[in-house]
């Protein structure tokens, strides 16, 4: 028979990858093709919406070059947008590095596969470096035009923007992934996929409050602003590749030309030698977390009966949770962070809201806060938590241990309950106690107010029980005891929980509203407290814990009911 394989090159091979690489998104599958526009429509907007921002970045370059130059020469400016592209493209990487290498899970399926494992890298290295190009031919390539053409700059001048927005991205992305490659390499700790989600969440929150300080102390000064790209041509001066590619665009410097592509080969080739040396080793060495713990057998737990039960259950709910880190994480370390991005937009900054604010702001205000903060903090601290949806899946093969022991499903259902319960509480009550300490000593709140504190702690818990009982509620009706990783239930999150987030936002939003139509109001008002505030006040305190109340009762009531239905209908 005749051999009709078509041998395909090995650039072929490596376009392919990448494609696939894309759709899959660092999972084994391919996502969903029911889409309501298909890839290549959505291709196309995309590519018109580029060009049209393109070209409007550009007209605007063009239109206000005059004034620009006024205040800053084209050459510092470039320089600056140059150094920025290089820190942009580097923060950028550094994320989608470690997600495309290290903790996508598609590297044991693609190494049996015709490609070597030069081919892999460099697939996972194209998709990983897509956004950060694309984002810099946009700029500096529109900016640089748009400058130039105006300031009738020379045929060198736009060589070099059109070789600098692809070689300055290539040295970030290359800086980037020598950073990550070389880091878990000798970092063993770190090889844990969600210790390393984890810490990329964390970096990535760490830039965008970076970014909203700067932005805040750069928004209304233009001397600043002026000042500050001053200072970043100055520092672009110490990247080879950016000052000598400078010096061949505004002073005809062809050995800077050379200069600069040399030292990005440079840099370029070093970050490929450690991949070649450390990366296959260092990835297929990643895991996902497990726990090293003892499984809950039946007699360990028919132990439990001659002390409490509930007591013991409820003990071994926090060692359960406590085993495994992706719960740590998921269940504690992500709900406890939650402020950073609540509190900081509203006191960042020398125009931030807090400091406009008149306080206290009167008995009705104050009160209408508390019931705000106390619905914020507890659809945070249950929206990112996944310790009751996932209670019920947790067991895993041993809920059929569980259910030969004698116990009662009701503690059954209450020690997961409680222990959610804490931890959601920690992190939204306990908040709500430092913060109420704070405003009394500050004076935010007045003596005759301090009730609002434990008003606003009531308040929370009952919204707590309320969440977490749907949680467990929506939990046991599908639970997933068969599970290959233990980390992937320790990961999702439910409708439950964007629910509780969606809400969150909206009370976050109401309580900027009160804070600045009630401090106003109250200021206007003389600062005294009217009859009709006191009669609102005390109608919706106490309308607020009958509402809050009632739904915790009644919805704890039929979750643990609706909760044992469910699950013994899958004995």
């Amino acid at each position: 028979m005749m051999n009709t394989v078509v041998k395909t090159s090995g650039f072929s091979k490596i376009r392919k990858l990448i494609t696939v690489l894309k759709k899959c998104n660092g999972k084994m599958t391919a996502d969903s093709s029911k889409a309501l526009i298909s890839p290549k429509a959505i291709k196309v907007m995309l590519g018109v919406g580029l060009g049209i921002l393109g070209i409007g970045i550009g007209v605007l370059c063009y239109v206000f070059e005059p004034v620009i130059a006024m205040v800053i020469p084209v050459s510092d400016i470039m320089r600056s947008l140059m150094l920025l592209m290089l820190i942009l493209s580097f923060i950028l990487s550094v994320k989608n590095i470690v997600t495309v290498l290290y903790t996508a899970d598609d590297l044991p399926v693609l190494l049996p596969m015709p490609f070597t494992s030069g081919q892999i890298v460099s697939a996972k290295l194209a998709v990983a470096s897509n956004f950060p190009l694309i984002l810099s031919l946009i700029l500096l390539n529109t900016v640089g035009f748009g400058l130039g053409i105006r300031a009738g700059e020379s045929v060198l001048y736009y060589i070099g923007v059109v070789l600098s927005s692809v070689l300055v991205p290539l040295a970030g992305i290359a800086l980037a992934l020598l950073l990550v490659v070389i880091i878990f390499r000798v970092f063993g700790f770190i090889r844990n996929r969600d210790i390393t989600m984890v810490l990329g969440s964390l970096f990535t929150l760490l830039i965008l409050i970076a970014y909203v300080v700067v932005n805040n102390s750069l928004r209304d000064d233009s001397k600043i602003a002026t000042a500050a790209l001053g200072a970043l041509s100055s520092v672009a001066g110490f990247f080879p590749n950016i000052s000598f590619m400078s010096d061949f665009m505004f002073s005809g410097n062809f050995l800077g030309l050379l200069i600069s592509l040399a030292v990005t080969a440079a840099v370029v080739g070093v970050a490929f030698l450690a991949v070649k040396a450390f990366y296959l080793n260092t990835a297929l060495s990643m895991q996902s977390t497990s726990t090293s713990k003892k499984n809950v057998s039946s007699a360990s737990l028919s132990r439990s009966k001659k002390s409490d039960a509930l007591r013991a259950l409820t003990r071994y709910e926090r060692r359960s949770a406590q085993r495994n880190p992706a719960y740590l994480v998921n269940g504690f370390l992500i709900p406890m962070i939650w402020p950073l991005f609540v509190v900081l937009p509203l006191v960042i900054g020398k125009d931030s809201l807090f400091t406009k604010l008149i306080l206290p702001m009167g008995t009705l205000g104050t009160t209408l806060a508390a019931l705000l903060i106390a619905l914020t903090a507890s659809c945070f601290a249950c929206g990112f938590n996944v310790l009751p949806v996932s209670a019920f899946s947790r067991e895993g093969a041993t809920y059929e241990i569980l259910r030969a022991i004698p116990l009662g499903f009701s503690d059954y259902y209450k020690s997961k309950r409680n222990f959610s319960l804490a931890v959601c509480s920690i992190s939204s009550v306990g908040y709500i106690l430092i913060l109420g300490v704070v405003a009394a000593v500050t004076g935010a709140v007045t003596t005759v107010d301090l009730w609002v504190i434990p008003f606003a702690m009531l308040v929370s818990l009952l919204v707590n029980v309320t969440l977490i009982n749907f949680m467990l509620w929506k939990n046991s009706a599908k639970p997933v005891f068969n599970w290959d990783s233990e980390a992937e239930i320790g990961r999702k999150l439910t409708w439950v929980n964007m629910i509780a987030l969606v809400v969150a936002f909206a009370a976050y939003i109401g309580l900027i509203i009160v804070l600045i139509v009630f401090s106003i109001t109250f200021e206007k008002n003389g600062g005294v407290n009217t009859d009709t505030d006191i009669v609102i006040t005390v109608i919706v305190a106490v309308a607020a814990l009958a509402v809050f109340g009632a739904l915790c009762f009644v919805v704890n009531r039929i979750a643990v009911k609706k909760a044992e239905s469910n699950l013994k209908k899958l004995a």
